[in-house]
């Protein structure tokens, strides 16, 4: 078992990804303690990675550092998840043998979304209402290159909106029931294996360890 995880994640400090992280360790790895460092956007990610992933092994402890990345964000075009991390690997070459050790590289193809995508039960699940129930279905969540958009089509159908990610990320993900669509993610079944050690772990505990979590998302204001 992992004690401490450092997680470095290209979001904004509260945003959806780190809300959705902090909730998959609380459930999937309960004695986990999860300290992330939210760096705000992806280039950040690739020249100040390295230095704050130095610091959690060595100042912080962390048994384990992830360093989570989007392989896609809207404003850039999409190489590869392999190309990528051969890029931050030689980033990484300047850390100490025994600090580098501890450091894993996750890139998400295309980006956290699609982890949403996957289970489309739990999308119903949100977005249904008792005169309104939700009908979307998806086969194969991995070939959209731009999850968020398709997201955005379903909420617009189903709620007349568009998703909001710093508030509904959290919630839909607060759905799920248990992994095994999830595991049809290439990185999702990584980030199990580096947890957790098996690449077909479940949940150990349900949504309500997130609640804190989801409010935290609507204090946000966003």
């Amino acid at each position: 078992m992992i004690g401490k995880l450092g997680l470095i994640l290209e979001c904004d400090v509260g945003g959806p990804d780190e809300l959705v992280f902090k909730c998959l360790v609380r459930r999937l790895s309960p004695e986990t303690e999860v300290i992330t460092r939210s760096l705000g956007n992806k280039p950040a990610i690739f020249e100040r990675g390295p230095d704050v992933a130095k610091a959690l092994v060595e100042t912080d402890k962390c048994d384990l550092v992830m360093i989570v990345w989007d392989l896609k964000p809207l404003w850039e075009k999409a190489g590869s998840c392999k190309t990528e991390a051969k890029t931050l690997r030689l980033n990484l070459d300047g850390l100490p043998a025994a600090t580098k050790s501890r450091v894993r590289l996750l890139c998400l193809t295309y980006e956290l979304e699609t982890w949403l995508l996957a289970d489309d039960a739990a999308v119903r699940d949100y977005l249904s209402k008792e005169a309104h129930p939700c009908t979307w279905q998806v086969s194969k969540p991995a070939s959209y290159q731009d999850a968020k958009a398709q997201l955005n089509r379903v909420f617009s159908e189903f709620r007349g909106r568009r998703y909001e990610d710093f508030s509904e990320a959290i919630k839909v993900a607060s759905k799920w029931t248990s992994t095994t669509k999830l595991r049809k993610i290439p990185s999702f079944k990584r980030f199990c294996v580096l947890l957790t050690g098996n690449k077909a772990a479940d949940f150990q505990n349900g949504a309500d360890v997130c609640g804190a979590l989801r409010q935290d998302a609507r204090n946000l204001g966003r």
